[in-house]
């Protein structure tokens, strides 16, 4: 069984809607993932081929679009050839997809409904988008100097936009007094957005 954990030493059960510490600390998860090699290549590709690394308990909980198993490139520079990771080509538009689903699927395991997230335009508009497919209620809190187009795409997704003046510390501040008696679904915060960022390491 899977635990929320901080650097200070606080522990909590994974079902805890909580986002950071007592302290105020950030949280990790304490999950042991076990991967069979053998099995992957019968898997349809995406990220969720790699089931056993990622901390959902049930299938039945998981929101995706299919995302992940995206191109690698090879580009040559002046410096040398490097190998570009493609995730812009996800089925949201944003490159965030990733830890989109995880962290949503997580969302829906613990039976919430409406969450909150604050962004600068790519995180939002990929928690919009798996939102909107598990059937949850998503404010995105955005600068008011947020690109109009990606707004837009926030937007359609069926999010409710809240454009805050000023920096994007701001918008975070606006956002974390929202999240006060909600769900914070953050990308910068929740320990299962980044265990579905990893998997394109294993890609």
């Amino acid at each position: 069984m899977s635990r929320l954990i901080s650097h200070d030493g606080e522990s909590y059960p994974s079902d805890d809607l909580r986002w950071r510490s007592e302290t105020g600390a950030l949280l990790d998860l304490s999950f042991q993932p076990s991967l069979d090699a053998a099995r992957l290549a019968e898997r349809a590709p995406s990220m969720w081929r790699y089931r056993e690394a990622l901390p959902i308990e049930d299938d039945k909980h998981i929101v995706s679009f299919d995302e992940g198993y995206t191109p690698i490139t090879p580009i040559t520079l002046e410096t040398g050839t490097y190998l570009l990771k493609q995730d812009h080509l996800f089925p949201s538009g944003s490159y965030k997809d990733r830890g989109a689903s995880v962290l949503i699927s997580q969302a829906k395991a613990l039976g919430v409904d409406s969450v909150v997230e604050d962004s600068s335009g790519n995180a939002g508009a990929a928690i919009a988008a798996y939102c909107a497919r598990a059937g949850i209620c998503c404010d995105v809190y955005v600068p008011d100097s947020t690109s109009p187009t990606k707004l837009e795409q926030i937007q359609s997704y069926g999010a409710d936009l809240h454009l805050i003046p000023g920096t994007r510390e701001k918008t975070a501040e606006a956002a974390l007094k929202a999240a006060e008696n909600r769900f914070y679904a953050s990308h910068v915060w929740n320990p299962y957005f980044f265990h579905g960022t990893k998997t394109f390491a294993y890609e």
